[in-house]
């Protein structure tokens, strides 16, 4: 595996912030002393490092969402894997990234959609042993038809999840264009109270109500693109980043002070500034890597209101 699991880190808000639109980006630099926006636009450039990218810009294909996991692997043995169902495939990065490892861009399409009756619960989890006088009545989750077990699975997208000391209440929508399933589903119509054992938690579903949704058929395809770290950063920067090349004497001097700290300037900007700024842009806002003397770098660019 290129690195530890994927999660919302301080570099990933950086780089949302980042690729918003460049005349909407409100930023959050502060001043020691309070809370004021600051009047500056504030570039920042921090080392991409091997398994930082690798990080950043892919998931392991175990953390794929479970309605997507199969058909990635699927697409990445060679074939065209597909979802069918509400859930999407779920995958939250452009690439994966398997053992060996060989990173893979990931593309989905949808190819088909109908529109079927959805039902949608709340779902609290309780300890089976948290009762006083034993748990209520349930369903063992192995009892429930593999659809309905596939939606739970789909909508939680992790299983250990539901393991998780005070769990919060997530949402469940059960929807089927198969007049069939929705015969043999435990919660199609609506079926208040249902509590299901699995594995020593009791999940209780509260239905919330129903309404028409979409169930799409979704094609999902896999392109190798690296097979190696060191490869791999290359193609994302090579795709997604921005390299500066024969920069002036000022602009080195904007570029090396934002290195691994800031480089503010209260517009107007200087030439200089306004120079680095340009050449990192994209049509989407700001590229979230750049390239600067052979090294490269994540790019966080924040501006006032």
């Amino acid at each position: 595996m290129s690195g530890p699991p994927r999660r919302l880190s301080r570099r990933t808000v950086a780089l949302l912030t980042a690729t918003a639109s460049l005349t909407t980006l409100s930023g959050c630099f502060t001043d020691d002393g309070g809370d004021a926006p600051r009047a500056e636009t504030v570039l920042r450039l921090d080392e991409a490092s091997l398994v930082g990218v690798s990080n950043e810009f892919s998931t392991p294909v175990d953390f794929v969402g479970h309605a997507g996991r199969t058909a990635v692997r699927t697409a990445i043995d060679g074939g065209e894997g597909t979802v069918d169902g509400y859930y999407g495939p779920g995958v939250s990065a452009p690439y994966v990234v398997t053992d060996g490892p060989e990173y893979y861009r990931i593309e989905t399409e949808t190819v088909d959609s109908v529109a079927a009756p959805g039902y949608a619960y709340t779902v609290e989890v309780d300890a089976v042993d948290s009762f006083l006088l034993g748990p209520p009545p349930s369903v063992p989750f192995a009892d429930l038809p593999d659809h309905d077990r596939d939606t739970v699975l789909d909508a939680l997208g992790d299983a250990s999840l539901v393991h998780a000391p005070h769990y919060p209440p997530f949402g469940v929508k059960f929807a089927y264009a198969s007049a069939e399933r929705r015969e043999r589903s435990l919660f199609v119509p609506g079926n208040d109270d249902q509590r299901v054992e699995w594995d020593g938690e009791l999940l209780r579903f509260a239905f919330d109500g129903e309404r028409s949704v979409e169930v799409r058929t979704v094609a999902v395809r896999a392109d190798r693109v690296a097979s190696s770290q060191r490869d791999f950063r290359r193609a994302v920067g090579e795709e997604r980043g921005r390299s500066i090349d024969d920069p002036t004497a000022d602009q080195r001097a904007v570029l090396d002070a934002a290195i691994d700290s800031e480089h503010a300037e209260a517009p107007p900007h200087s030439d200089a500034f306004a120079a680095v700024i340009d050449a990192i842009a994209t049509e989407e806002g700001v590229a979230p890597l750049v390239r600067y003397d052979g090294d490269w770098y994540f790019v966080r660019l924040v501006r006032p209101d």
